[in-house]
């Protein structure tokens, strides 16, 4: 009678065993069958602009990649690409905090590549609001009068090519001297900080010695993360009060 229970309890044991690997077996089906996926992005390059980021990469040359897939943030947001997209801008990046990105190939039943992640930081309008306004004062220059902007670029922001100024000045009792215009930066490069101006004179009629008189204006400005120039620029503004000697 012993020897009957030992069997049956075997038998048993056997059964349940059976029926664990063969819900395992279910778990793992799409893996158990050869199966040649699109390939992977090689590369992302990343570049940092306003809320946003632009993201480009070489598109792979196999057969199978049909469309592009995006997936970012914590809550795992995507964009498709009904084709084989080489970049791409993605907006509404106002949390100001950094993003991972993974970009993905589909082939034509949506099956996913091995992912390519990069992980970005847009400037944010925190660190717009911090940026340190240029200064402005009233001086001869080369015989001319003129409003001169200092620091303009610092290691925070880089005044470019295609940058520019919007001004205005007026008396104490706001009384238009000249009214506002607009003065754009034809000097410098708009990739490299390093070749950024600092300074810039813009030629003013001769304000009255003695005087106060009051500058309001707005530099259009790119920010500069990690030794490089942001790809949109920002507006800072301040009002300068300047005293004619």
């Amino acid at each position: 009678m012993k020897q009957k229970h030992l069997f049956l309890l075997c038998g048993l044991f056997l059964f349940a065993g059976m029926m664990g690997c063969e819900d395992m077996e279910d778990n793992y089906k799409q893996y158990l069958k050869e199966y040649n996926y699109s390939s992977k992005i090689a590369s992302v390059r990343c570049y940092l602009g306003f809320e946003r980021v632009a993201l480009a990469w070489d598109v792979p040359k196999d057969q199978k990649a049909k469309q592009i897939l995006i997936e970012y943030g914590t809550n795992k947001q995507q964009k498709t690409y009904d084709h084989l997209v080489d970049s791409v801008i993605i907006d509404g990046l106002d949390d100001g905090t950094g993003y991972e990105f993974a970009v993905y190939t589909l082939d034509n039943a949506g099956n996913r590549s091995v992912p390519c992640n990069v992980t970005a930081m847009p400037i944010s309008q925190t660190v717009v609001d911090n940026l340190v306004p240029p200064t402005c004062s009233y001086r001869m220059q080369d015989g001319t009068p003129s409003v001169t902007f200092s620091a303009l670029s610092t290691v925070s922001m880089s005044y470019c090519k295609h940058s520019y100024i919007r001004y205005k000045i007026e008396t104490e009792d706001g009384t238009e001297v000249l009214k506002e215009g607009i003065v754009e930066n034809e000097y410098g490069n708009e990739n490299e900080a390093l070749n950024a101006v600092n300074e810039y004179a813009l030629p003013v009629p001769e304000l009255q010695s003695g005087s106060r008189y009051y500058v309001d204006f707005t530099a259009y400005v790119y920010p500069i993360q990690n030794n490089v120039v942001t790809m949109d620029s920002v507006p800072v503004s301040a009002r300068s009060r300047i005293v004619v000697e």
